[in-house]
């Protein structure tokens, strides 16, 4: 089980709408993405800490895409170099490494883009370091929905990301949305699925709920089996102790968000058939 260590306060800057807040924490162990950390300002008005998705790591140095919407989030968008943070992570579990020459389509809606600079870093190394099958993967589509060309800039550490991976081999292209047409395409990022998905592709999804249900209808109208989705929670313990994240699974179990996710194939989920 992950420790809470006290992490530093590394660079904090706002990124279109969002905080990149970069951390300096000791002993951090390498997270997959997918995975997220609990985040707490050693002063804080809020009893619990805040569940964040992973974006970035380099050793120790550990960044975060947040997005300030309440107390707790607010309260990190304060903080500034050398500001003191509980840590707690990496926990949870991350996303499935796509399997050989399988097109990968990592989907991300407002801050739900958070996980891919992490998730096209990883692919990234896969293929610099030989690893078995990373020579035909990644062929990677990025698909991000945002509100307006504001928040859109958001994209940034993505588009970051993707660069890198293109420079390491990979072939890799950035689609994006905004619902007001400021930038990139209009419309919402599920209109952007349903005319990018074919059959045979594998989706790394993060985003509300209702964006992630209308992901899956897609997926089952154009006969996408491998989608995989991280869940949206509020979360206590982080640990899977307080059942407080529970969710019921397609078949009426309850699943830990936390613990048992948070990413969860889209047919344990939602189900096989069509919504």
């Amino acid at each position: 089980m992950a420790k809470r260590t006290s992490g530093t306060v590394a660079t904090a800057s706002h990124v279109g709408g969002f905080m990149w807040l970069t951390l300096s924490v000791p002993g951090w162990q390498s997270a997959s993405a997918g995975q997220f950390a609990l985040l707490q300002p050693e002063r804080s008005h809020c009893f619990l800490p805040r569940a964040f998705s992973v974006a970035e790591q380099d050793g120790d140095q550990v960044s975060f895409l947040i997005a300030e919407v309440g107390c707790g989030t607010l309260q990190l968008g304060r903080l500034s170099r050398g500001d003191k943070v509980w840590v707690t992570g990496p926990l949870g579990n991350g996303f499935p490494v796509p399997p050989p020459g399988r097109r990968a389509v990592a989907v991300g809606g407002g801050v739900g883009a958070a996980p891919f600079p992490l998730l096209l870093s990883q692919f990234g190394r896969n293929v610099l370091a030989g690893v078995p099958g990373s020579a035909e993967c990644p062929d990677v589509v990025v698909l991000l929905g945002f509100r307006d060309q504001a928040q859109a800039r958001g994209a940034q550490p993505v588009e970051k990301a993707a660069a890198a991976l293109a420079g390491a081999g990979g072939n890799c292209r950035v689609v994006i949305s905004t619902e007001d047409g400021s930038q990139g395409t209009r419309g919402l990022v599920t209109d952007l699925v349903a005319a990018e998905i074919v059959p045979g592709d594998v989706l790394f999804v993060c985003g509300p709920h209702a964006m992630c249900e209308a992901i899956w209808d897609a997926c089952r109208a154009r006969g996408v089996r491998d989608a995989w989705f991280s869940l949206e929670a509020g979360m206590a313990c982080g640990t899977g102790s307080c059942y407080g994240c529970a969710v019921l699974m397609a078949d009426g179990t309850p699943a830990r968000v936390c613990h048992d996710g948070p990413v969860f194939a889209g047919e344990r989920v939602y189900g096989q058939g069509e919504r």
